[in-house]
């Protein structure tokens, strides 16, 4: 699909002045190519043609502080538009001194989105040089003067050009004598109110037969007569259209964006129409961020965009909320089953995606329904219903639908609450961890323990860590609450260290995003540096879908981990065929069996026989071997007999509070424990 950007930026490049745009925020957005070049042959810093440059700082930084100030109130709305002169310094340290007309782009409900910056370098070589009559003659404004009878006095170059007549030819001649459809025109009746009032008035014209649009100001003076300004502003009035256009289309993909899709959704309302939401959410697009890179992730969100617009049709619209966001507005038609078009939908994800450097992921959506009027007849509600019961669809594997019901609203206000709990302060939060023991040696030797995240929410009460590890993972907030929880958690083991000599493994969940996580493996390390624990007492443990986390990060990270101690452990093995196959990959240190085929011990055979496999296959490439979730004393005699010896589960022990564990194991003199 043609990009709206790649448009947008060849207008710019057609303006003949040298053109800054900047944001509501004053950060510059875009230049043309005209100041590019200008920037590079004469010397200027390439800090004024970056993108997210605080351009408002280097105008500061140039002495222009008065420019700036102006600058703010043109963006709040305070005034339209400026001219003034100003210099930027170059990189020898000398001043280049330049007219410049800064004025405010509005978007159609006249919010500010920015302003646009048109730069004409004066000559000479300082502004003290500059006489008035050089600085009429420099700039970009026609200007004439004209008497309290409309007669021209004065006349420049600019105005010259664009009249089509030599000053010599106009000065003396009345404005109805140059103008022969000034009489009964706009025009005549500003000139006559202006020179009546002695107001000081400000418009746009059309002139059809002069370039079409001007911008005109029309200043009294103290004796008598008109100080005219104007300027064509053709260029511009179609270059606030695209910009304008820009501002209701995503960058990256071209769709129309949250703004866009809202002034569609409004107008389909305005006419009573019925029509759908369908709140699209990408699952993955995080986790391909995190293992490939952003490329690899802005390449799919393209894709995924060109695969919806497969699907536009004039009762049928597509727009980018942001990040891994979509939406479809789909107006009803009489007998219309929208689960078949919600089948289209995740139909378009089956195949998968195609990334950088030809690399490729599969994709899955979860797809939130609702309708205008049948589940609300408030817009702003549409949205919040539709992204509720999208968030009821991820409760499902892959892709899914769900359309909304009214019993959802509650489950979306909680996971609000959840998440918004998640990004604040965890400390004296409720979130706490229990401990749970792993046992070897025939059951009677402790071999290590397991950390499990456990939060008693002050409002919501007792949290399954299902649900809130899943916010805390869509909501990339994970890293800030394992953070919080490594905290506690190395607090403990330095003060069983201290009191009682522990030198057992703790082991510690970590989901894949955390596993491509760079920056938080650098905090986890600096964490075990500041509380001074052996990094060799501490285990990563890899959570299901570990698959889901390779990637060249991921192994950096799990390497240096095994290089300074820490041991490896791979959770719900025998689960996944890819696991097998990443054994050979991850830097592996224990094995732990999903509970699945302990549970199968004396009740199938094949399981039986799945089971044996694994376990000669722990022993084979050498790995610790753990059975997880091991609560009957036949499944304990099973693995005794197949030599796995090593156990976790409530035959021996439930999860435990960290005094109950220190009371049950530490304390008693008579329970052995080994390293």
């Amino acid at each position: 699909m043609e990009s709206k950007t790649d448009e947008i930026q060849e207008w710019f490049d057609k303006i003949d002045d040298l053109l800054v745009v900047i944001d509501n925020k004053g950060e510059i957005v875009r230049v043309n190519q005209g100041w590019i070049d200008y920037c590079a042959n004469n010397n200027l810093d390439q800090k004024i043609i970056q993108g997210a440059e605080d351009y408002l700082e280097l105008l500061n930084q140039s002495s222009n502080a008065e420019a700036a100030d102006t600058i703010k109130e043109i963006l709040e709305l305070e005034i339209p538009e400026y001219s003034t002169h100003f210099h930027y310094m170059d990189k020898d340290g000398d001043k280049l001194w330049f007219e410049v007309k800064i004025k405010t782009v509005k978007l159609d409900s006249n919010e500010p989105a920015g302003a646009v910056i048109f730069h004409t370098p004066l000559k000479g070589s300082g502004i003290q040089s500059i006489t008035v009559e050089t600085v009429l003659e420099s700039m970009t404004d026609g200007f004439y003067l004209l008497d309290d009878q409309l007669r021209f006095n004065y006349i420049n170059e600019v105005a010259e050009k664009i009249i089509g007549r030599k000053r010599d030819e106009i000065l003396g001649l009345t404005a109805h004598e140059v103008f022969p459809k000034l009489k009964g025109s706009n025009l005549e009746h500003q000139l006559l109110t202006a020179l009546r009032t002695k107001e000081h008035m400000e418009f746009d014209e059309n002139f059809s037969n002069y370039d079409g649009w001007s911008h005109i100001k029309l200043i009294p003076l103290k004796n008598g007569g008109l100080a005219i300004y104007f300027q064509n502003i053709e260029q511009q009035k179609k270059l606030e259209e695209k910009l304008t256009e820009f501002a209701y289309y995503d960058f990256l993909t071209g769709l129309p964006n949250r703004r866009k899709m809202t002034e569609i959704a409004f107008s389909l309302k305005e006419r009573k129409k019925k029509f759908s939401f369908f709140y699209i959410n990408l699952d993955n697009l995080k986790f391909i961020n995190a293992l490939y890179n952003y490329a690899s992730g802005d390449k799919v969100v393209v894709s995924v965009a060109e695969r919806l617009q497969s699907l536009s049709d004039h009762r049928c619209h597509v727009g980018r909320l942001e990040g891994d966001e979509f939406i479809v507005i789909r107006e009803s038609a009489p007998g219309e089953r929208l689960e078949i078009f919600a089948e289209k939908l995740m139909e378009l994800f089956k195949d998968p995606f195609m990334l950088a450097d030809f690399q490729s992921a599969y994709v899955t959506a979860s797809i939130g329904i609702a309708c205008i009027p049948f589940d609300t007849e408030r817009l702003r509600d549409l949205v919040a219903f539709a992204e509720t019961a999208m968030y009821e669809a991820k409760k499902e594997k892959g892709s899914s639908y769900s359309f909304y019901r009214p019993k959802m609203r509650s489950q979306r206000e909680r996971r609000v609450l959840i998440e918004k709990s998640l990004m604040g302060c965890l400390e004296g939060s409720g979130f706490y961890f229990t401990v749970q023991p792993q046992i070897s040696g025939g059951g009677i030797n402790l071999s290590g323990i397991e950390v499990l995240a456990r939060w008693k929410h002050p409002v919501l009460g007792e949290l399954s860590p299902l649900e809130f590890i899943e916010v805390a993972e869509q909501s990339g907030t994970i890293a800030h609450l394992t953070t919080h929880l490594l905290h506690e958690v190395l607090k403990v083991i330095k003060d069983w260290e201290q009191l009682y000599g522990w030198n057992i493994k703790t082991a510690i969940n970590m989901t894949p995003s955390l596993l491509a996580n760079t920056v938080f493996f650098e905090e986890f390390f600096n964490l075990l540096e500041h509380y001074g624990v052996c990094p060799s007492l501490l285990e990563v443990e890899l959570t299901e879908h570990a698959e889901m986390a390779y990637s060249e990060t991921t192994m950096r990270n799990l390497e240096l981990c095994r290089e300074k101690g820490i041991s490896i452990a791979i959770d719900d093995f025998g689960t996944g065929f890819s696991m097998i196959s990443y054994l050979t990959q991850f830097p592996i240190n224990k094995i732990k069996i999903d509970r699945y085929f302990i549970r199968q011990i004396g009740e199938d055979a094949k399981s039986e026989a799945v089971l044996k496999s694994l376990i000669h296959l722990a022993q084979s490439i050498e790995c610790e071997l753990l059975a997880e979730g091991v609560e009957r004393p036949e499944e304990v005699l099973f693995l005794k007999e197949n030599s796995c010896t090593v156990f976790q589960g409530y035959y021996y022990d439930k999860p435990l509070q960290v005094k109950d564990f220190e009371r049950k194991y530490l304390s008693d003199l008579s329970f052995s424990s080994q390293k």
